[in-house]
């Protein structure tokens, strides 16, 4: 991922990001074959890992065993800038964003480990809810089933690079006008990086 000096985060920025959001792009590249698949993950920023888990029956299975590269990409907020909104002139469209790319190696889990992965990320997720969902409320039998159908792994990262392209080379005033510009919007995406704008580019 291309990363101008002025844009890059921190590791812990970029850790924080990934506290918020789960979602990435986990590819491969092997045997000139480039495979993706899109993966809700679990950070365990204390051991430098990220943990996930696939349809057995995906090609990426054995991809992640016999890998040349793999790297999992994270997009945080992203909303498009008007030139119209600056209050400087000669100014051309943009696009603000986020983004995470984690570099790493895979390791597969046994059964044991992929039903963690599932049970964790259910209680992440479940957390908020007045009565969360809990999965020993599946019979055994249908656990055997589920296992059979995915494959969990864990990424040890070896490289973490994070960017923030938030308005950041832009005069103070030319931010307030993109800030307003973004918060005129009807979408959702717009408001979002409004707000991080605001907060200095925090993903907190």
């Amino acid at each position: 991922m291309h990363i101008r000096s002025h844009f890059q985060m921190s590791s812990q920025q970029s850790f924080e990001l990934l506290g918020n959001h789960f979602f990435g792009q986990l590819m491969t590249c092997s045997n000139d074959q480039l495979i993706q698949t899109f993966v809700p993950f679990i950070v365990d920023k204390e051991n430098n890992c990220l943990y996930g888990h696939i349809a057995r029956q995906n090609k990426q299975v054995e991809a992640l065993q016999v890998a040349d590269d793999l790297s999992v990409t994270f997009l945080g907020e992203d909303a498009y800038i008007s030139p119209g909104w600056y209050q400087s002139t000669e100014q051309v469209p943009t696009w603000n964003y986020q983004a995470v790319e984690i570099k790493g190696k895979a390791t597969l889990l046994d059964n044991q480990g992929t039903y963690k992965v599932v049970d964790e990320l259910s209680q992440i997720h479940e957390a908020p809810f007045d009565e969360p969902w809990l999965i020993n409320k599946v019979p055994a039998k249908k656990i055997q089933t589920m296992l059979k159908a995915i494959v969990g792994f864990k990424i040890d990262i070896v490289e973490i690079n994070g960017q923030s392209k938030m308005s950041q080379n832009k005069s103070a005033d030319d931010q307030l006008k993109v800030i307003a510009g973004l918060l005129s919007q009807h979408d959702i995406a717009s408001h979002r990086a409004a707000e991080n704008m605001k907060n200095g580019g925090s993903n907190e």
